[in-house]
C-alpha cells in the first residue's frame, strides 16, 4: 500500500470550487455513468453488448478512484492510501481480464464507485442553491436599476428591499456551499481508505500469518510425534527385547544368542535409517548445503512415480522460503503417491513478480481438498505453512482429475537474488 503525503489545509475557495465542480458533474457525468452501468447490467443477457459497456466503465472508475484520492489530499488535506489490489498471475490478455474481474469483485472498488457518485449527488443541492443565489442577487440589482418600481404580485418592495432580498438569497447560497464543503470532506474521510484502515488490514494480515505459523508448527509436531510413536518407538522396544533375550541365552545357548545379536544389529541399522529419514523430513541437509534445486532433484529421484521437474530460481533463496517450497512439494508428492493413483507428476518452481511460484500437477483421480478433521490434514498443514509467509495456496482437483496445486511464497527484495554458494562455502 502506498500512503500519500500530508498536504496543508486548503482555503475555503478551493473546497467551494470542488463542490461546484461536483455539482456541474451531477447534471452531466452522473447521469451518463449511471445510465451506462444499468444499461450494461441489463444487456448482460445479450452477451457481448453488456460487456462492451461495462468493461470501459470499470476502467474509467478505476482511474476516477485514483483521481478522487488525489482530490481529497489536494482539496481537503486528507491522507489516503491506495488499497491493496489483487493481480492475476496469468500472462497476457487473459491475465488482464482476470485482474479486471478481481477488481470488480472487490469491496474497495465498489466503495470508491459509491463515494464518487454520492459526492456528485450531494454536491448538486448546495450548488443549486448557490447558483440560484447568484442569479437572485444579479437579478435584484438589475431590477433595482432598470425597473425601480417593479412589483412582486401586488407588492412594490422598492430598490433597497429588492437588493436586500437578493443579498439574503446569495448568503443562503454561500451557507449551502459551506455545508457542501464540509459534507464533501466528511464523505471523503468516511469512504476513502485512510491510514487507520491500512493499519487494521496490516494487523489482520499479521494475525493471519501468526495463526498460520502456529498451525503449521502444530501440524509438524503432530507428524513427528506420530512418526516416532508409530514407527521408531515400537522398533526400539523390539530391539530392546531382542537384546534382552540374547542376554539371557548368552550362558546357555551361545549360537542362539549370537543369532539374536545379529537380528538386533540388523534392526538397529534399520532404525538408524528411519531416524535419518525422519531427520531429513524435518530439514534435509542437502537443502541447507546446496539449495532448493538440488534438494528437489534428490526428492524427485526418490519418488515412487516419475516426476518432471523444472526449477528456475536465481541462486539461493532465503532459508524460510526454501524450506516452505521444499515441504510443499515433498508433502504433495507423498500425497500423490499414496492417494491419487497417478502415473506421473509435473513440478514447476520459478520466481515471478518477487514471489516464489510453485505448481504441482498429477494425472490422478482428483478429489483432493484441505481437511481439518484431525485425520487427513496434510494439505491443511501445507496451507498453514504458506499462509505463515503471507503467501497463497490453492487446490484445483475436480473428481476424475487432474489435480493442480499452486502456491505463491513472497520473497524479500534483499534475499531474492542471493548468489549461489561456492564449493568452499558449501564445505
Amino acid at each position: 500500500m502506498n500512503t500519500t503525503t500530508t498536504a496543508p489545509r486548503p482555503y475555503f475557495l478551493v473546497g467551494a470550487a470542488s463542490v461546484l465542480l461536483s455539482g456541474l458533474l451531477s447534471v452531466t457525468w452522473l447521469i451518463v455513468s449511471v445510465s451506462i452501468f444499468f444499461t450494461g447490467i441489463g444487456s448482460l443477457p445479450a452477451g457481448l453488448m453488456g460487456v462492451l459497456l461495462l468493461v470501459p466503465w470499470v476502467m474509467v472508475m478505476r482511474w476516477i478512484a485514483r483521481l478522487e484520492r488525489r482530490r481529497a489530499l489536494a482539496v481537503h488535506g486528507i491522507d489516503t492510501i491506495e488499497p491493496a489490489r489483487s493481480v492475476s498471475d496469468k500472462p497476457g490478455f487473459l491475465g488482464w481480464l482476470h485482474t479486471l474481474g478481481l477488481t470488480v469483485i472487490s469491496w474497495p472498488f465498489w466503495r470508491s464507485v459509491l463515494h464518487h457518485h454520492l459526492n456528485m449527488f450531494i454536491a448538486f443541492f448546495p450548488s443549486l442553491v448557490f447558483y440560484s443565489g447568484i442569479w437572485a442577487l444579479w437579478t435584484s440589482i438589475e431590477a433595482s436599476i432598470v425597473v425601480p418600481d417593479a412589483r412582486v404580485l401586488a407588492w412594490q418592495p422598492g430598490p433597497v428591499l429588492l437588493i436586500l432580498g437578493g443579498a439574503l438569497w446569495f448568503l443562503a447560497g454561500l451557507a449551502a456551499l459551506t455545508a457542501g464543503v464540509f459534507a464533501e470532506r466528511g464523505l471523503a474521510r468516511v469512504m476513502l481508505p485512510n491510514g487507520d484502515e491500512a493499519l487494521r488490514e496490516e494487523v489482520h494480515e499479521l494475525s493471519a500469518r501468526r495463526q498460520g505459523a502456529v498451525d503449521a508448527a502444530e501440524q509438524e509436531r503432530m507428524r513427528i510425534e506420530r512418526d516416532l510413536h508409530d514407527g521408531i518407538q515400537p522398533r526400539l522396544v523390539s530391539l530392546a527385547m531382542t537384546l534382552g533375550m540374547a542376554k539371557t541365552k548368552m550362558d546357555q545357548d551361545l549360537d542362539s544368542a549370537k543369532h539374536l545379536v545379529d537380528e538386533a544389529h540388523t534392526e538397529a541399522k534399520a532404525v538408524i535409517t528411519d531416524l535419518r529419514q525422519l531427520a531429513r523430513g524435518i530439514h534435509p541437509a542437502v537443502l541447507s548445503d546446496r539449495g532448493l534445486d538440488a534438494a528437489l532433484s534428490s526428492l524427485a529421484a526418490r519418488s515412487a512415480i516419475p516426476v518432471d521437474l523444472n526449477v528456475s530460481v536465481p541462486g539461493r533463496l532465503p532459508r524460510e522460503q526454501e524450506a516452505v517450497a521444499y515441504f510443499v512439494i515433498a508433502e504433495t508428492l507423498t500425497n500423490i503417491t499414496k492417494h491419487s493413483h497417478a502415473s506421473r507428476a509435473t513440478v514447476l518452481v520459478t520466481v515471478e513478480h518477487e514471489q516464489l511460484y510453485l505448481r504441482v500437477e498429477d494425472d490422478g483421480r482428483g478429489g483432493a481438498m484441505v481437511r481439518r478433521d484431525g485425520v487427513s490434514t496434510g494439505l491443511a498443514g501445507l496451507s498453514d505453512r504458506v499462509r505463515a509467509t503471507g503467501g497463497s495456496f490453492e487446490i484445483d482437483s475436480p473428481v476424475g482429475g487432474p489435480t493442480v496445486i499452486t502456491a505463491h511464497v513472497p520473497l524479500t527484495t534483499q534475499a531474492q537474488h542471493q548468489p549461489a554458494p561456492t564449493p568452499e562455502e558449501q564445505s
